[in-house]
């Protein structure tokens, strides 16, 4: 084979025996390897074979599966096409029905909502009046209690008053006496006093004479 005249066995085979292996192994080692080596060509060029035919089929199937999806692709398109349309319309009509109960429940809504706004109003107003009512009653009840503490304080006041008048009474009585008292005693000692000033008086009096 021309792989095996490329090979060049008898080198192969002396190198083997330097290396230590008899004639024989090396002889046999050498056949081997021719043998692998041709076996190795045949498996190339059946690879290369399939290679070159597995391209063709997969270059057919290419061109045959890209119509396939071409045409699907079409087809979908237009059944997309004819499903957004009738989408469309149902749609609309599911909107303008959405906006029809909308405008039905917005005037319920509001209906309603009237009817409650009035009635808070109404429970507002009473409840403003109830507290207006009980602020009075409350203002009332406190002018009551303030002119009761009031009268009281000017009772307490007006008792102090005359309770102070008459200690400041008692106290000018008192004074007065002591004044009459200091009066009495000071007159008792100054009498004597001038009693005897006068007594001395004669006696210098009489000695002049």
């Amino acid at each position: 084979m021309t792989i095996a005249a490329a090979f060049d066995t008898h080198r192969f085979i002396q190198n083997l025996i330097k290396s230590g292996f008899t004639v024989q192994q090396a002889e046999t080692l050498a056949y081997e390897q021719v043998d692998l080596l041709n076996s190795n060509l045949a498996t190339t060029q059946d690879l290369d074979a399939l290679r070159l035919a597995t391209s063709q089929d997969l270059e057919t199937h290419r061109l045959s599966t890209s119509q396939d999806l071409e045409t699907h692709r079409l087809s979908l398109e237009a059944k997309l096409e004819e499903h957004r349309t009738a989408n469309s319309h149902d749609l609309e009509t599911l909107r303008l029905s959405l906006e029809a109960k909308l405008e039905e429940h917005r005037s319920a809504n509001s209906h309603d909502l009237e009817t409650h706004r009035l009635a808070q109003d109404a429970k507002i107003d009473a409840l403003r009046l109830s507290l207006e009512a009980k602020l009075d009653e409350q203002r009332i009840a406190a002018a009551k209690e303030i002119e009761t503490l009031r009268l009281a304080h000017d009772a307490k006041i007006d008792a102090m008053h005359i309770s102070l008048e008459s200690k400041i009474e008692e106290l000018r009585h008192s004074h007065d006496a002591k004044l009459q008292s200091a009066k009495y005693d000071i007159i008792k000692w100054i009498y004597p006093a001038f009693v005897a000033q006068g007594g001395l008086i004669i006696a210098i009096l009489k000695l002049f004479e």
